[in-house]
């Protein structure tokens, strides 16, 4: 059995549900056929006025003056297709994606997991109603029937017998069939897909053509399609754009779309339990102009939060050049998702209240501007000390080493008379491979003032390196 699943306004739905504040307005897509501008999708406003699929751009607003219209482009339908299908996948793994508004979905090999055909059909519509989209759906024995089912927007029925007579009572003009196929076939007095399927297959193909035989024979069940080669695959990589009903010259104007974006890129990141650390949107703008906003997470993370935190402080610093039309978001290099686990005696240091603080820092002053110090592997002061990324731990050194928290920018000349050396000497010769050679004796030792520093002895003179805290 299979279901299946028509979204006959997937890219207008989109539209309307990443703008709520224009359901009340009459909104509608056309598309360009043949040199003259066709309407193609419709929401309810605007049917309400008068304004249906097919009439053209002209007449749709002659009957409404303040129709907002925008262009119907299949790419981007295909787009939310797949992420529709990325939704379904959590609950059905052999999806069929039938480009540009359609998806099969294959109910035999989870009816066990879902306790029934009735319960995973039940499961499955539940699933599709937390889209938002307006759905179409039909459940058949094969994915023609299915699928003619659906776009005929028939009632829901489970029982395979009840689909079938569906089937047989439904008009021929809503079979999907070419036109030209369903004016020969209403002329010889074949009114229903019932009707159609009486006939025995050789004359449907003398009197139809081969185009007609092969549909008869698919609904039929006759023909073995094989589809498991075709089943879909979630993407690798995270990429999701919005179209604007009007432009937004304004960020608070762009908040619900980009909080959406974010929402659907945490389910995607908890369905494959990976996590990101830097996303970007990209603002699509007047005059073919695009603006890139990239947000970066002192960790990787999969919650949406944590990234709409960082968003609104870079969004207060950089004001829109122009009105944006579009949006997008996308995001790549994930990590895997690992649960966090507490210390046995709870000895451990939790780092993870310190992220939100650094991403913050790091959008204000820049990703640089915040570091942990590490020690690299250069023997020499001042050029062991580097950066690396916040709250990254570096693996302890084997034999602890003394060193002083504050080196002097350039050493400085002591009398020793005035020193106790208390630890040393440490022996340094190194720098040859760089020709900045340094052969040095280092000693810790106290002055006069009981502060604790880091001297020593090089070329017959004492020099003060350093202070101890």
């Amino acid at each position: 059995m299979w279901l299946y699943c028509h979204f006959p306004q997937l890219q207008l739905d989109n539209l309307l549900i990443s703008q709520p504040e224009f359901a009340k307005q009459a909104v509608a897509l056309y598309r360009v056929k043949n040199g003259q501008s066709l309407i193609e999708q419709t929401n309810l406003v605007a049917q309400e006025a008068g304004v249906s699929r097919g009439i053209s751009s002209v007449m749709a607003i002659a009957l409404y003056e303040a129709l907002l219209l925008k262009e119907y482009e299949a790419e981007k339908e295909e787009m939310l297709l797949s992420a529709v299908a990325d939704h379904l996948y959590q609950w059905a793994a052999k999806l069929i994606l039938d480009p540009p508004q359609g998806i099969y979905l294959e109910l035999k090999s989870i009816e066990k997991l879902y306790g029934g055909l009735s319960n995973t059909v039940r499961t499955l519509n539940l699933a599709v109603q937390q889209l938002g989209f307006q759905c179409q759906r039909a459940v058949a024995k094969n994915t023609l029937a299915a699928r003619v089912l659906a776009q005929a927007n028939t009632p829901l029925v489970i029982n395979k017998a009840q689909a079938e007579r569906q089937l047989k009572d439904l008009s021929i003009k809503n079979s999907g069939l070419p036109n030209k196929t369903i004016r020969n076939c209403l002329s010889v007095g074949i009114f229903s897909i019932g009707d159609l399927l009486t006939i025995p297959a050789s004359d449907i193909g003398r009197q139809f053509g081969k185009e007609t035989l092969v549909y008869v024979q698919a609904l039929r069940d006759d023909l073995n399609i094989q589809r498991a080669n075709h089943f879909y695959e979630p993407s690798e990589y995270f990429f999701q754009q919005i179209d604007l009903v009007s432009e937004v010259s304004n960020w608070q104007g762009l908040r619900f779309p980009m909080k959406r974006l974010l929402n659907d890129l945490e389910s995607f990141l908890y369905q494959r339990q990976k996590a990101v650390q830097h996303i970007t949107f990209q603002l699509f703008q007047r005059d073919n102009h695009c603006t890139e906003l990239s947000v970066s997470t002192a960790t990787a993370s999969w919650r949406a939060q944590s990234f709409w935190s960082l968003l609104q402080l870079k969004m207060e610093r950089s004001p829109l050049a122009a009105p944006v039309l579009e949006l997008s978001l996308k995001a790549s290099e994930f990590s895997q998702l690992s649960a966090k686990s507490q210390h046995f005696f709870h000895e451990a240091q939790d780092t993870q209240s310190l992220f939100p603080l650094i991403g913050k820092l790091q959008v204000k002053l820049g990703e640089r501007a915040v570091y942990t110090p590490a020690i690299s592997d250069d023997p020499r002061p001042g050029f062991n000390e580097c950066r690396q990324p916040p709250c990254r731990s570096q693996a302890p050194s084997i034999t602890p080493i003394k060193r002083p928290l504050w080196l002097q920018r350039e050493p400085q000349s002591v009398n020793l008379n005035e020193w106790r050396l208390q630890e040393g000497p440490e022996r340094k010769h190194c720098g040859w491979w760089d020709s900045q050679p340094i052969q040095r004796d280092y000693w810790l030792a106290m002055d006069t003032q009981h502060r604790k520093g880091w001297l020593f002895y090089e070329s017959g003179h004492w020099y003060l390196q350093g202070w101890f805290s």
